[in-house]
């Protein structure tokens, strides 16, 4: 009776300080910045609340006020910024807030096996190996497929519009589009998810992309250590899926040597591979990332211009005419409308909300006051930062893309500014600004003037107009309603 008293004391003891670590940040945590409640974070996935509304009622007045705050993710406590000026010193200290991927922060998890150690979550002189590899692949690269995946992409909205004529979904169909675009622009294949509806790839990266993004797993990553059958077999998944999508890369690069004549970011890191710069896991790392990084964020982005569209009609009727007869990228990259829509679309909504991929190296200052310890997560909330109406202004929540400016030298100056001065951090900064951003604005715009030239829409009127509830920011489970254009001549 005496041993099992203890043990049940020592369970107790366990659960209790388990239970402190969750509640209360670290002791050593600054002090002079607010504590955003442990639960919020929970929140989505027990209410109906999205992460706007989240913001609204929990960050906004501690982040607005302070520029900074503690908050729980990810099994820790971090420090989040929204404060330009406090994003400027994290992003220009790359040495002492180092990027440390999910590789580091969790590497036990599922996700960690997803993404590996690549060139968007590795520091240091690994980071500049990747970079110096892919760089040249991602940012000098044939438009071509882009144009051709838009007019399939609209040849799918109708098959939609047939089939549903009130009410359209457009996730599968948009995340199709994007997996094609970043498989034939930086990786060199056709992935087939716009002409395959059986495509078995496409079906297994759903299957993995449900199981990694589950928000109990998410939450408490940690409990990927333990033996949870569908644990083990989403690490299987994982496996088998990354090896499926370099033995393609095999087939249409590697075994008729084409890696040889071509400049895509796979071939570059194939050639890397061969001469021993980097090693076949980091080969697999890197492919998987530009995969996943390279249609995920274009997809949410697409999503989001969808709906703002769908949402002002005046402003769609006139980026239409706008693009009706332009199809040239680089003419389309000088469109005055179009490009204050794109970039005010981001502001608005920007992808990736928040991002916690940085680890002090040492026991610093952030900004004159608040100081950090060594080993603390720092991360950043991108939607508080573009909504900050002392950045913005007391329209920062109204979507307005005149704010970029009239004609198309001062929009594209302001534009290059606001990521300059970090009141545009949704491509990140400094030297780790992201490396794909001329590629993700060209397919932006090539696919939207497409859409633009074919059809009219609306939102559907069985829709409920919500964003997400967690991970990336976009309009949740978005559903349009399309007119053919020629119809309504």
């Amino acid at each position: 009776m005496a041993l099992a008293g203890i043990l049940v004391s020592i369970f107790f003891v366990l659960v209790g300080h388990l239970i402190f670590k969750i509640v209360v940040p670290p002791l050593n945590f600054p002090r002079n910045i607010p504590t955003i409640p442990f639960y919020v974070i929970f929140l989505p996935t027990i209410f109906n609340i999205d992460q706007t509304k989240l913001y609204d009622m929990y960050l906004r007045e501690p982040l607005e006020k302070h520029g900074a705050a503690k908050i729980f993710f990810g099994s820790r406590w971090n420090i989040i910024v929204t404060r330009p000026e406090l994003m400027a010193h994290v992003f220009r200290e790359e040495d002492t807030f180092a990027k440390s991927g999910n590789q580091k922060k969790i590497p036990y998890a599922v996700i960690a096996a997803y993404t590996g150690d690549n060139v968007i979550s590795a520091h240091g002189q690994v980071w500049r190996t990747y970079r110096s590899v892919v760089t040249n692949g991602l940012q000098h690269f044939d438009d071509k497929p882009f144009y051709k995946n838009a007019e399939l992409f609209c040849n799918g909205i109708e098959k939609l519009r047939r089939k549903t004529p009130e009410s359209a979904s457009m996730g599968p169909l948009i995340q199709r589009l994007c997996l094609d675009n970043i498989s034939e622009v930086a990786l060199g294949f056709d992935f087939g998810a716009l002409t395959q509806d059986d495509n078995q790839l496409h079906k297994h990266l759903i299957d993995i992309k449900k199981q990694i993004f589950h928000p109990m797993y998410l939450t408490f990553p940690f409990l990927d250590l333990l033996p949870i059958p569908a644990r083990r077999k989403a690490f299987k998944d994982v496996a088998s899926f990354r090896e499926q999508l370099v033995t393609k890369i095999q087939d249409n690069l590697v075994t008729n040597y084409k890696f040889e004549q071509t400049s895509f970011a796979s071939s570059d890191l194939i050639r890397a591979h061969n001469n021993e710069i980097i090693n076949y896991q980091q080969l697999t790392d890197n492919i998987v990332i530009i995969l996943v990084a390279g249609h995920e964020n274009p997809q949410v982005l697409l999503t989001t211009s969808l709906y703002l569209l769908g949402k002002h009609p005046a402003l769609q009727q006139k980026i239409r005419a706008e693009v009706q007869d332009v199809n040239d990228s680089k003419e389309l990259s000088e469109l005055p409308f179009l490009n204050s829509f794109i970039f005010e679309a981001i502001r608005l909504f920007p992808p990736l909300n928040i991002i916690i991929n940085r680890k002090t190296t040492k026991a610093c200052r952030l900004g004159p006051e608040i100081v950090i310890p060594k080993d603390t997560y720092v991360g950043y909330n991108n939607f508080g930062t573009s909504h900050d109406p002392k950045v913005w202004g007391p329209n920062a929540d109204q979507f307005d893309p005149t704010r970029w400016g009239e004609d198309n030298e001062t929009i594209l100056k302001n534009w290059k500014h606001a990521k300059n001065a970090y009141t545009m951090t949704a491509f990140h900064g400094g030297r780790r600004a992201c490396l794909g951003e001329k590629l993700a604005l060209t397919e932006m715009r090539v696919t939207i003037a497409e859409v633009l030239r074919q059809y009219k829409w609306t939102l559907a009127s069985d829709w409920e107009e919500r964003m997400t509830p967690a991970g990336p920011l976009s309009p949740s489970n978005l559903k349009l309603n399309f007119e053919s254009c020629s119809d309504a001549i």
